[in-house]
């Protein structure tokens, strides 16, 4: 069983000493009802004085498997929330059986109830950030770009706020499904909707680059050049399309780094990117809290410690 677990989390992109990353606070948080079931998430409580901003992590998993605790994404909680960020991870609807563009609403919902009930966790309304990785990064790359107003007709107040977001932070993302091979679980995701509208108009509605403009959010991207599923052009194409119409926009490049962040920290050379993206969400929101705490040490290749 134990070593089922520890394939299991290195699937996952999860480091296999997984047994470190922060326990929510709070679990179950209901932030929604979609088709009859609920949409919850769980809550990292931050460290130090508030007012807090709002990083909400949105997990990875294919678009079919995974959940608010698995993926290398959900480490992110452990160096952020010490860092002074309240920190919300999220549960949305998986595919096939809800397919584009449903787990896009989940998420939107997410930033909308947060938007809403800050006060209850001493967050900040108006400073949110998504941080996603994988699938939950394409969700990160979709909502930040999509900008989607609030509705002012709802009768939920929930659904009138904004689900603009300050800050966006992407770990090996999609950022165009046009420009890369789909596999299973992207057909999985956008099946129906190819089937609706053709196979060109229907990657080019999902596809997060579509929807840049200049009122965008900022963006940092986080990417190994190796990895086996997102090639760096997709954090290359759209840093370039952002960059053109003004909107600041970042790239963290990681030697040799594969999917997921789990083998990261083994690397010979290896940026502190934990370190870089607390600072850059730090400068790009207004926070000044403290950094490096919750990260994860290196470790020596070779008996040689990285440079």
């Amino acid at each position: 069983m134990k070593i089922f677990s520890w394939v299991l989390l290195l699937v996952l992109g999860m480091p296999a000493f997984a047994a470190e990353v922060r326990v929510p606070t709070q679990e179950g948080i209901v932030y929604g009802v979609a088709d009859g079931q609920q949409l919850t998430m769980d809550y990292y409580a931050p460290k130090g004085a508030g007012p807090h901003p709002i990083a909400i992590i949105i997990h990875g998993g294919g678009y079919q498997r995974g959940n608010s605790k698995s993926g290398s994404e959900a480490y992110c909680a452990d160096f952020l929330a010490p860092a002074g960020y309240a920190v919300f991870s999220v549960n949305y609807r998986l595919a096939p059986k809800y397919p584009y563009p449903y787990m896009v609403y989940d998420v939107q919902r997410a930033v909308r109830f947060l938007r809403h009930n800050a006060g209850r966790w001493d967050g900040q309304a108006n400073r949110i950030a998504l941080v996603g990785g994988s699938a939950g990064g394409f969700l990160s790359n979709m909502v930040g770009l999509l900008n989607a107003p609030g509705d002012a007709s709802a009768a939920d107040p929930v659904d009138r706020e904004s689900a603009q977001v300050q800050a966006v932070v992407t770990l090996f993302a999609q950022s165009s499904f046009a420009t890369v091979p789909l596999n299973a679980d992207v057909h999985a995701l956008l099946d129906p909707v190819i089937k609706e509208k053709g196979e060109a108009e229907g990657l080019k509605e999902a596809s997060p680059i579509t929807y840049v403009s200049k009122g965008d959010p900022p963006f940092l991207q986080i990417l190994g050049d190796k990895d086996e599923y997102i090639p760096f052009s997709e954090a290359t194409n759209l840093d370039a399309a952002l960059r053109k119409v003004g909107v600041p926009s970042e790239i963290i490049r990681i030697p040799g780094g594969m999917h997921g962040t789990g083998g990261w920290y083994k690397l010979p050379g290896v940026p502190d990117w934990e370190v870089q993206m607390t600072e850059w969400l730090n400068r790009t929101l207004g926070h000044q809290g403290p950094v490096g705490e919750g990260v994860r040490k290196r470790e020596p290749v070779g008996g040689v410690p990285p440079a």
